[in-house]
């Protein structure tokens, strides 16, 4: 899966915007229990273990077929006479709506909703799944402040049932891997087709949600770029191309130097422990020469 996603944002070589935008974030959701500093259980919508953890980020599910990149907070409000849930869905940031899916049949997400903010040259995304319903105006394009109402969390998904009582919306934040996913989907053939462009999950590599509020609230992050630079390194890898992907023009603030106008012949990219290319360092020829002995 990783070298898939990293093939996806080597194969893309898009210039994108960079926005300025302050960073503001908003819990998804209405429970107050985050904000008064309650444990992840008065939160946390757990999967049928009734563990918390196991709708954190980071939890391996189908027999560790499946890796959660989101977490997933459970509803707080009163309930329809159907059982279901009636909390609406907030915008965790600013930034504009990048995909909207309306049919549930399409994705293990359900009915979704992706925004992209660019903010400290980083272009980060959210994502909000498993909605009843997503509210008028979310249309892809449309800007919308911290705050604004995305639709009513529920239990929409493809394939299987999410049953009332473990309703919720998974929450995700982090980056896409490229400008060219649709070009690669269409390469590999698959069964069904792509329904949502760069914005299929295959193409978003989330990093810890909780942990990225629980920072903010402490005031560690003054800067989303360095933010993520921070974030524990796993392993280096070494690309040699003389082409700079998609992926570093949307997220220039992960350079850890300028990308040189000539003689570019590849990259040292860091990643972290789940997957996320987090610094790119770009190479000439001489960085590649083996070492004199």
């Amino acid at each position: 899966m990783y070298l898939a996603r990293l093939i996806i944002f080597l194969a893309a070589f898009v210039q994108a915007p960079i926005l300025c935008d302050a960073l503001v974030l908003v819990w998804p959701t209405p429970n107050p229990a985050f904000a008064q500093g309650q444990g992840i259980e008065s939160f946390i919508q757990p999967t049928a273990s009734g563990e918390p953890l196991s709708g954190a980020f980071g939890a391996v599910r189908n027999n560790g077929t499946r890796f959660h990149e989101g977490m997933d907070l459970m509803p707080v409000m009163k309930r329809t006479r159907k059982g279901e849930p009636t909390d609406p869905v907030y915008a965790a940031m600013g930034g504009v709506v990048a995909h909207v899916s309306t049919v549930p049949g399409r994705s293990s997400y359900g009915r979704y909703v992706v925004l992209v903010h660019d903010v400290d040259r980083v272009q980060i995304y959210t994502l909000y799944a498993h909605l009843a319903s997503v509210a008028d105006g979310i249309t892809q394009g449309a800007r919308v402040d911290a705050g604004t109402v995305l639709g009513v969390m529920g239990r929409s998904a493809a394939g299987y049932t999410i049953p009332k009582d473990r309703a919720h919306v998974h929450f995700e934040v982090g980056l896409r891997m490229g400008d060219d996913f649709e070009g690669w989907y269409a390469r590999q053939k698959f069964d069904t087709p792509n329904y949502h462009g760069n914005y299929n999950g295959m193409n978003l590599t989330g990093f810890d949600p909780l942990a990225f509020f629980e920072d903010y609230r402490a005031g560690k992050v003054s800067d989303v770029g360095a933010y993520i630079l921070s974030l524990p390194s796993a392993y280096v890898l070494r690309v040699t191309t003389s082409q700079v992907p998609s992926f570093v023009r949307l997220n220039p603030g992960l350079l850890s130097a300028p990308v040189p106008e000539e003689g570019l012949a590849g990259w040292d990219i860091t990643f972290t422990w789940f997957g996320l290319p987090k610094k790119w360092t770009p190479l000439l020829q001489a960085d590649l020469a083996p070492a004199d002995h």
